[in-house]
């Protein structure tokens, strides 16, 4: 059985683990908080520091077949470079392409010098979609519809065009030569912008080739999510994150086959190979993964920022074409993942989960 070490016990981590374990591997956390969010989730945990202990990491790489760094702390990550030759199995992360993408004004600079569309910035009237420079997903966003609201703004945000459309994201897998492009996803968000659902979409060959064209040019050796605003006639590039995603990874995975876990671990080993990028991606499966908190006896969307202020994040249910997970804490929040032939086998997947929750919570009429 292979073996895989991630570092970080969140909801990147969830999701790898969840993956590795449709492949049959065995996994292994490392965190330095003695009850990490998905402790449930893995096969072995290891609570310590990597930056005190190091050595520990070098002993736990010397018994697995890889290691995935599964947050994005700064210091651990600059770190983890420092260190990576000292490990004895690969160490499957792009510093480069995660140093451009995790400061979001350095990835749109590199975007103009490909030719990338992504939004203007500095736009001369509103409305305005403001955001930090290095602040994952959707912390700190807003839209400015008065330009009097830009008085007093932090001078370090940036200030872009706001682009309305579906948003949508694409993941591509480098060997640092051959690159393979995934499944495309929607990314449903609520008012604060942040993820609540995702659902696949059909092909979409200008996503396909803006997502190709980012890989190539950086020379990806990894994993990279795209997120990109599909707007009539015209896409435009957000923001990439060269580390493994959450969420939509799970998706691609129901709707494609396509294992990002396994194709990454390839990449570090035999390699990509030549891919057709233009080749529709699809099992012919449709998949939804969603949020749902529980208020007021019903269930209702929420964000993954909810989740990941958890104390415990688990496996409630599975079975074939559902997985239901449940997060304990100030909100309980239930992520149900419905698959099958087609939508409305999913969607019947779907109603058989919130049968099996009702029955759980006792509740008659869940919504």
């Amino acid at each position: 059985m292979r073996t895989i070490c991630i570092i970080g016990g969140k909801l990147q981590g969830f999701e790898v683990a969840y993956l590795a374990h449709k492949a049959g591997m065995k996994v292994i956390l490392v965190d330095r908080r003695e009850k990490p969010l998905i402790l449930s989730a893995v096969d072995d945990f290891h609570c310590f520091d990597v930056i005190r202990e190091p050595d520990r990491l070098v002993a736990i790489s010397e018994n697995v077949d890889a290691i995935i760094p599964v947050n994005e702390n700064i210091e651990t990550i600059e770190f983890l470079k420092k260190i990576k030759d000292r490990l004895a199995c690969p160490l499957l992360f792009d510093f480069d392409a995660y140093h451009i993408s995790m400061d979001k004004k350095r990835s749109k600079d590199f975007f103009y010098s490909i030719d990338v569309p992504t939004p203007a910035d500095n736009p001369t009237s509103p409305p305005y979609f403001v955001k930090p420079p290095c602040e994952s997903s959707s912390v700190g966003t807003s839209i400015i519809y008065d330009d009097r609201e830009l008085d007093g703004l932090d001078p370090g945000m940036l200030v872009e065009e706001y682009v309305e459309g579906d948003v949508i994201s694409l993941e591509v897998v480098g060997d640092g030569e051959n690159f393979a492009v995934a499944k495309e996803t929607k990314v449903h968000v609520d008012g604060t912008y942040d993820c609540h659902k995702v659902t696949p979409i059909d092909h979409h060959q200008e996503l396909r080739d803006s997502s190709l064209k980012l890989a190539r040019n950086l020379r990806l050796r990894g994993i990279m999510d795209i997120e990109a605003i599909d707007s009539p006639g015209n896409l435009k590039v957000l923001e990439i994150d060269a580390r493994f995603p959450s969420q939509t990874p799970s998706v691609v995975y129901h709707s494609s086959g396509i294992n990002l876990v396994e194709m990454l671990m390839q990449a570090f080993s035999s390699g990509i190979g030549n891919t057709d990028n233009s080749k529709i991606v699809s099992n012919g499966n449709y998949c939804t993964f969603e949020h749902l908190a529980l208020k007021e006896g019903g269930l209702e969307p929420v964000g993954e920022h909810v989740i990941s202020q958890g104390t415990d994040y688990h496996v409630f249910h599975s079975s074939e074409g559902l997985d239901i997970f449940e997060c304990i804490g100030d909100t309980k929040v239930f992520t149900f993942m419905s698959w099958g032939p087609g939508k409305a086998e999913a969607e019947n997947n779907r109603q058989r989960g919130f049968g099996i929750v009702r029955e759980h919570l006792g509740i008659k009429n869940l919504n």
